[in-house]
């Protein structure tokens, strides 16, 4: 088993918040093997290759195991050599972009009913993804993905991206107006919900 197929295997099929795990169960192959000798160069060519035909290969996992290896990824985890300095700028784009399929062809398609009350573990890492991705929302590249994103037609990408875009309205309060005044005038027939919800974000206004 290669790096990418160990720690495929350990964020997608290791149970990490399994209490009754056995003493002497063997430490994961990723782990054991791969993780010490890690690279910030290597951890985002391999969520550059995730998420760049994520569609393929996450397709043999469930949606609750593609949401807990998601939220490995990018609550505070793999995602954050994407907001900084540590890997070339040409990788860390190549990295951010791929973002934008991820969502098309992971989120879009496994999320077409939102459960509003016990939000998932997919739903959630979709609708808190640029709330809790430690990237900067102020990046030119970051508000491409974030529109692109919001292109989609999908209510909950179309969701996520909003609350992205409401948080990044601080870090750039002149350019995501204009995102989001571009959406709504091509989504007049969008749930008023959601209208009413992309007209907070324009300010700032999202939790």
């Amino acid at each position: 088993m290669d790096g990418f197929d160990a720690w495929m295997k350990y964020l997608f099929e290791y149970e990490h918040d399994r209490r009754d795990r056995p003493w002497d169960e063997p430490e994961p192959e990723w782990l054991a093997r791969y993780a010490r000798d890690d690279t910030p160069v290597a951890v985002a060519e391999r969520i550059l290759r995730l998420f760049s035909a994520a569609g393929a290969i996450l397709s043999p996992y469930g949606d609750e195991q593609v949401g807990r290896g998601l939220v490995e990824i990018v609550d505070g985890g793999d995602i954050h050599v994407l907001g900084g300095k540590q890997v070339p700028r040409v990788l860390r784009s190549r990295g951010l972009r791929s973002i934008v399929t991820l969502f098309a062809e992971v989120f879009a398609p496994r999320i077409t009913v939102e459960d509003t009350k016990h939000m998932p573990k997919l739903q959630y890492v979709c609708f808190m993804f640029f709330d809790i991705a430690p990237i900067d929302l102020g990046e030119d590249t970051v508000l491409d993905v974030l529109e692109d994103i919001l292109a989609l037609e999908s209510v909950a990408c179309q969701r996520a991206a909003l609350h992205g875009l409401g948080h990044a309205h601080h870090r750039a309060p002149r350019h995501v107006p204009p995102i989001v005044d571009r959406w709504l005038a091509k989504h007049r027939g969008a749930p008023q919900e959601l209208r009413d919800y992309a007209a907070a974000a324009r300010v700032g206004g999202v939790m």
